[in-house]
């Protein structure tokens, strides 16, 4: 047990650790076990001089106390990764909630500035980091420098946002498992790890699949019998996926705006464990980011 003249407190000066010594009493714990009235009686000190040492040697070493309500508060807050994006947050009820998140589209569809973005708002202004693991090979901390720049962060700022999020490029479906494994494992430790972001699974899994996801000769010669067209949208994953993730936001970009070189990203949560699908929101893409 720590010593009591190992700490700093107003009233125990020399004489008074002397006084205590004397008495066996050279530990916290022999101090605050000891009856306040005998202590004052040993050193000479008051009975309010006593209790105010006592005070001051619960305040620096006891845990901080919380009550329940504070305790659940913080429980539901941190089931949640606030975003930074307002009404993306405002539709996801505060933000992504724990566990996998789906950002599906089509190509084009501004999934990966959205990435982006999202990796930028969660290291900034705190101690979070973020794993960004990049399948395709277009991880580009230019375009992040550049989003930074525009929003009118200094070079010290910028380094230290791009220092937050660390790359991982991967190649095929093993590797990711394996690095994965890691994670939970603890043999690949990031610390303050916040976020991990995969972009993209898809093309992951297709080279994984190989050429049993394609349509064989049989299957086309019978869909070019009869002309027309018929186009229904799937998230590209199959059935098995379709379960996995607890959140699945679809992204859809309008034509780019030659006024301003903007464009509008439709946001819309097609499937949430804890709230109603169909939530939509409209963010804006451009140099700036995505707000």
């Amino acid at each position: 047990m720590q010593q009591l003249k190992s700490i700093e407190l107003i009233y125990l000066n020399k004489n008074v650790l002397k006084s205590l010594t004397q008495n066996r009493i050279t530990t916290i714990k022999d101090f605050l076990h000891e009856d306040p009235e005998k202590i004052a009686l040993l050193t000479k000190l008051t009975f309010a001089q006593v209790l105010e040492i006592r005070n001051d040697i619960y305040k620096k070493f006891s845990a901080v106390l919380i009550t329940g309500e504070k305790l659940l508060e913080k429980i539901i807050i941190n089931k949640k990764l606030c975003i930074g994006i307002k009404s993306l947050d405002e539709i996801l009820d505060g933000g992504i909630p724990v566990g996998i998140t789906e950002f599906c589209g089509l190509a084009e569809s501004g999934k990966t500035q959205l990435c982006f973005q999202i990796a930028i708002n969660c290291v900034k202004n705190s101690e979070n980091n973020v794993l960004y693991i990049d399948t395709k090979g277009d991880f580009s901390a230019l375009r992040i420098q550049k989003i930074l720049d525009t929003n009118g962060f200094s070079h010290k700022d910028m380094a230290l946002v791009l220092t937050k999020i660390k790359v991982i490029r991967i190649w095929s479906m093993e590797e990711l498992i394996e690095l994965l494994k890691k994670i939970k494992n603890k043999q690949c430790c990031i610390e303050k790890l916040a976020l991990i972001i995969i972009d993209s699974l898809p093309c992951l899994m297709f080279q994984h699949l190989g050429d049993s996801n394609k349509l064989d000769d049989g299957e086309i010669s019978s869909i070019l019998k009869e002309p027309g067209f018929v186009e229904k949208r799937n998230r590209c994953l199959g059935k098995y996926w379709k379960y996995i993730p607890t959140t699945v936001v679809l992204l859809e970009k309008s034509q780019m705006s030659t006024v301003d070189n903007t464009s509008d990203l439709n946001v819309t949560v097609i499937k949430c464990c804890n709230i109603e699908c169909d939530r939509y929101c409209t963010l804006k893409l451009g140099d700036f980011g995505v707000t």
